[in-house]
């Protein structure tokens, strides 16, 4: 009789700083509901939890766990491995990478009383330098998708059973995740899933087929919870298993290594699955052109189906090219990682080191440094809970290293020629790049963990072209449609809220306007600067007084007006005190032309306050009512010194004032991006202008002094 192996298995992952709400509904439709059906049928099968998640079921739902250790005694369970806060292992060091690994293992091997062997790896990221990594901490083989073997040169015979690879002589086995198969499982007839394990049986029975996906595509992605349950899809899928176990038979993935030899050695190139290494082609333009060059390919079907798999689309660190968002953020953890790795070996085997390093691998949680068709980086929750821990653990590194209470450094580890410079006291680090003419990048607020900076800008998605054909979440769409097919939205007419952003938002930013400019412009993004110094390349030069700390930039531009260059210079300062909760700006405009220059400059600055129409989140004002004082409101405020802050569930008010009167201006920055539901609007952060109106002489000079101060609230609702 033909027989075949099936290796199935379900990764179930939650991003760090996801709501308890969610969590818990997508333990209720999709992680509960999935076991309970598991457990009644004789199939053998693994799954994956992140430690997120596994730590909350363990807190939350401790029933279920032994529900799960039962199944995993009885060998029809294997619990596979992984990054603990499910990190991109290849974009970290080696060293964090082997912690993480550890991390998860060993709270796999105290929940479920046996050493994982295999793991899996975050969104299918592969660098074969990894090899030797995974080796290293104890694992013996990972799943990766078809699309890497056949990027290898791989054709479909040679896709069932796994295969050898390795680095610098370390072994690992790797088993071929079957596309057709995560697009069948679980949208289309269950037939269709047993027609092709019929067709990979053979009369010597040694073909091994392997489905992993996610485990929430069974109830928790769009549709799927009635057509996995409630129309009994799950239920059908397991029975026929079952049914039909003379010749389909259910393996783990242990079992099949020790049950079969592998097909043969192969390295693959670095890679993922198909659709991400579409989505991470570093622009719009880049990924349109690919979806069109796929289109025109596969109009030929027959020379589709021989070459497609020569085809491949980008790879996965250009998101840190097409987000500088990720960039930053990615460096930031790269620089704090390598001073906990230098760091004193006695210092290393305390408990508060540990606790620091930990919150340093939390940061390291892969969801808020990408985007495709999930929320990504455009949920700034999921991007504050990872700063939230970098900002603790280079806290505590500081502390550790006995810095001193204000400093200023410049640092290379921006990965560009100009590096960045740090400004720091107890209340603040300050992130400052020069490349963008001195422009700040992100002001943490220390004593709450807050990175005040915590925004992204608008860019085109190519996704955008699907916004006029997308149909409203909720409607009466097929079940059998993939997340990667349906084309839903939460809004109506959301393509008329598409803004871009032609330049990178931060503080600290100068601008140069026309006086006809209106708040309107900036709110549309359509204003004309007329300076160059947004964009200048300065040199920092750091100042160290005793008691304080700061740097200082000085550049000569252009100012423009009717597109006649006149040259003018620029001088600013950034200062910090020690131990005082108010960052000191000042900046100085001197006209080096001959004719006198009218002029309206612009001070920006951009903050991201997690919220924009919470009523716990607001704008405010010393004398002046202001009428919608939401964080998503646009307004202006004339003849003001201060406009302030307030975020009451965190429980700070942060305050701009001027050393005199000025023009403040306020738009929100909201984007337009994909999530699993479909398209949504989402509050990023606030601009800020505050803009004076003002003519300098040939040889005059105009100072400006601003100070950015924040204060606790002394009574806040406690959450």
């Amino acid at each position: 009789m033909k027989t075949v192996t099936f290796c199935f298995a379900t990764h179930n992952h939650q991003p760090i700083g996801n709501f308890g709400y969610v969590i818990e509904e997508a333990y209720e439709k999709s992680y509960l509901p999935f076991f309970q059906l598991a457990e009644k049928f004789n199939i053998r099968f693994a799954t994956h939890f992140s430690g997120i998640l596994l730590e909350w079921l363990i807190k939350n739902h401790p029933e279920q766990l032994k529900v799960l250790r039962s199944l995993s005694e009885s060998g029809r369970l294997e619990i596979i491995s992984g990054g603990y806060y499910e990190p991109i292992l290849s974009v970290f060091s080696e060293h964090d990478r082997i912690a993480q690994i550890h991390k998860l293992s060993a709270l796999v091997g105290s929940s479920f009383g046996s050493k994982p062997s295999g793991l899996w790896l975050a969104e299918r990221i592969w660098e074969q330098q990894l090899a030797s990594s995974l080796f290293d901490a104890g694992i013996e083989y990972t799943i990766l998708d078809d699309t890497h073997f056949r990027g290898a040169g791989l054709d479909d015979n040679d896709l069932t059973g796994y295969y050898e690879t390795e680095d610098q002589g370390k072994p690992l086995a790797i088993f071929p995740i079957s596309k057709a198969l995560r697009y069948t499982i679980p949208f289309a007839a269950v037939d269709e899933t047993i027609a092709i394990l019929r067709d990979a049986a053979t009369e010597k029975g040694n073909n091994i087929i392997t489905f992993a996906d996610d485990g929430e595509k069974f109830g928790v992605w769009p549709n799927t919870f009635d057509h996995v349950y409630k129309d009994g899809w799950l239920e059908e899928f397991f029975r026929k298993l079952e049914e039909n176990s003379s010749w389909l038979n259910t393996m783990t993935f242990s079992e099949a290594l020790r049950s079969f030899p592998p097909k043969g050695k192969i390295y693959l190139p670095s890679g993922s699955y198909a659709e991400m290494m579409e989505w991470s082609l570093p622009s719009a333009d880049a990924v349109l052109k690919y979806e069109a060059f796929v289109r025109s390919l596969s109009e030929n079907k027959e020379e589709w189906k021989k070459y497609q798999q020569f085809v491949r689309g980008g790879f996965w660190r250009n998101f840190f090219v097409k987000y500088p968002e990720s960039d930053h953020l990615h460096k930031r953890v790269l620089n704090v990682s390598d001073r906990f790795a230098s760091a004193k070996q006695s210092l290393k085997k305390s408990k508060k080191f540990q606790e620091a390093y930990d919150h340093l691998l939390a940061a390291q949680c892969n969801d808020p440094y990408w985007h495709g068709v999930f929320g990504g980086i455009y949920l700034a929750n999921l991007r504050h809970e990872v700063y939230s821990h970098l900002i603790a653990s280079e806290t505590a590194i500081d502390s550790f290293e006995k810095r001193l209470s204000v400093s200023v450094e410049l640092s290379d580890h921006q990965a560009n020629s100009s590096g960045y410079v740090a400004l720091k006291n107890t209340y603040f680090s300050i992130f400052i790049d020069p490349s963008r003419g001195g422009a700040i990048s992100e002001i943490d607020y220390r004593p709450k963990a807050f990175n005040l900076s915590n925004f992204i800008d608008r860019q085109r998605e190519p996704s955008h072209e699907k916004l006029t054909t997308a149909v409203e979440s909720g409607s009466a769409e097929s079940p059998s449609k993939s997340i990667h097919e349906l084309v839903l939205t939460k809004e109506k007419n959301l393509e008329s809220h598409l803004i871009y952003d032609w330049y990178r938002h931060g503080s600290f930013i100068d601008h140069f306007l026309s006086k006809d400019a209106k708040l309107e412009d900036l709110q549309a993004m359509t204003f004309l600067e007329h300076g160059d110094f947004f964009k200048a390349n300065v040199v920092p030069i750091l100042e160290e007084p005793e008691g304080m700390a700061g740097v200082r930039f000085r550049h000569r531009g252009n100012y423009f007006i009717n597109e006649v260059s006149h040259p003018i210079t620029i001088e600013k300062s950034l200062r910090l005190e020690e131990d005082s909760n108010t960052i000191f700006a000042s900046i100085s405009i001197t006209n080096n032309s001959d004719v006198e220059l009218p002029m309206r400059y612009g001070s920006e600055w951009t903050f991201g306050m997690l919220a924009g129409d919470a009523d716990d989140r607001y704008y405010s004002s010393p004398g002046v009512s202001i009428r919608s004082k939401k964080m998503n409101s646009t307004g202006e405020i004339h003849n003001a010194s201060e406009l302030s802050l307030t975020d009451e569930w965190t429980g700070f008010t942060l305050s701009i004032t001027a050393d005199q009167p000025c023009t403040f201006w306020r738009t929100p920055i909201q984007t337009v991006s994909l999530s699993e539901a479909g398209f949504e609007r989402v509050y990023q952060g606030s601009i800020i202008f505050a803009l004076w109106d003002f003519s300098l002489k040939p040889g005059e000079s105009r100072d400006i002094a601003l100070s950015i101060g924040v204060t606790e609230l002394q009574t806040h609702a406690l959450h």
